[in-house]
């Protein structure tokens, strides 16, 4: 692809303007994260001590909604909750992060939890989550959220019986549609088809395409988005669209402590641009610039949550 662009260090919490609040609607998963920073994964019946933890709440949807309030926007999420005890906390956590919450559709028994381990020496991070019922797409929506001066939204690729309507009436209003897509999924093509600007991950690979980024490009822009883009970890992310095409690189971070939330808050810096600024191919570059030097603020500390309080503080 073409030329490359380089980040900017964007402002502290960077809104355009204190008089009008920019909204957008995130449609997706919404977990219970428990996440605990080790020294290393622990072997086969080895017991490790923590040496640290968190619970908050995680999904690509809600910590996209949670970096886009950081922002300066208004935030609602769209997700499927059920009338569980544990949710609770998993709400709490979002509303104390500036997101409303629309429970769009709900699932029997606890929310959808995920065990997560973080190395500290490296800042990978290994998950367990038991997705199944957020990919079904078997869920029957029970309450609509309103696009009523929503500027943009993001569907994440999960719960797509509620991001689907919800795509289709923000096209149908001209309000721009992003898609996040960390991998491949059977429903996934229905969700490129209903966006304008496709961002997946470098593990994105549909059949056919053997995970080749021109050959992916290829297949996001032939569903019928706009524009694509892949982001790939700490290496420059790519983007195409009907006109133009190039990389941008990712500031430097020294030292990684989590990786955990950093695509998903691509995701919101990026939605933030765009409902801020509207929706311009010509600007991209530059929109995904300013999205990853917001996620090079998130690296450096343990957990999804402790970088915007170090910045709100």
């Amino acid at each position: 692809m073409g030329g490359a662009t380089t980040a900017p260090a964007p402002a502290h919490r960077p809104g355009y303007s204190d008089d009008v609040t920019t909204s957008a609607l995130f449609a997706g998963l919404a977990t219970l994260d428990i996440v605990q920073l080790v020294e290393a994964l622990p072997s086969p019946n080895q017991k490790v001590a923590a040496l640290d933890f968190t619970v908050c709440a995680g999904g690509p949807a809600a910590n996209a909604a949670v970096a886009f309030a950081h922002c300066g926007g208004a935030a609602t999420l769209a997700t499927a909750l059920p009338e569980h005890p544990l949710a609770a906390p998993l709400r709490a956590d979002l509303e104390r992060c500036g997101v409303e919450i629309v429970a769009a559709a709900s699932y029997d028994g606890p929310p959808i939890t995920a065990s997560i381990m973080i190395t500290r020496a490296t800042g990978d991070r290994a998950v367990v989550s038991p997705t199944g019922v957020a990919t079904a797409g078997a869920l029957e929506p029970t309450h609509e959220a309103s696009l009523d001066g929503v500027s943009a939204v993001l569907i994440d690729g999960y719960f797509p019986s509620v991001s689907l309507p919800i795509a289709a009436r923000a096209r149908a209003a001209g309000v721009p549609v992003i898609l996040d897509a960390g991998s491949h999924k059977p429903h996934t093509d229905a969700m490129v088809a209903a966006c304008d600007i496709a961002v997946v991950s470098d593990d994105y690979a549909p059949p056919g395409t053997a995970g080749s980024p021109d050959r992916v490009v290829d297949h996001v822009l032939g569903l019928g988005a706009s524009a694509a883009v892949i982001t790939r970890g700490s290496r420059p992310v790519l983007y195409r669209t009907r006109t133009a095409d190039g990389s941008v690189a990712i500031p430097p971070v020294s030292p990684v402590r989590d990786t955990l939330g950093a695509g998903d808050f691509f995701h919101g810096a990026l939605a933030w641009r765009i409902a801020s600024l509207g929706r311009d191919d010509a600007r991209l570059a530059e929109d995904i610039a300013f999205a990853s030097a917001v996620v090079a603020r998130s690296l450096g500390s343990f957990g999804t949550r402790a970088w915007l309080e170090k910045e709100n503080g």
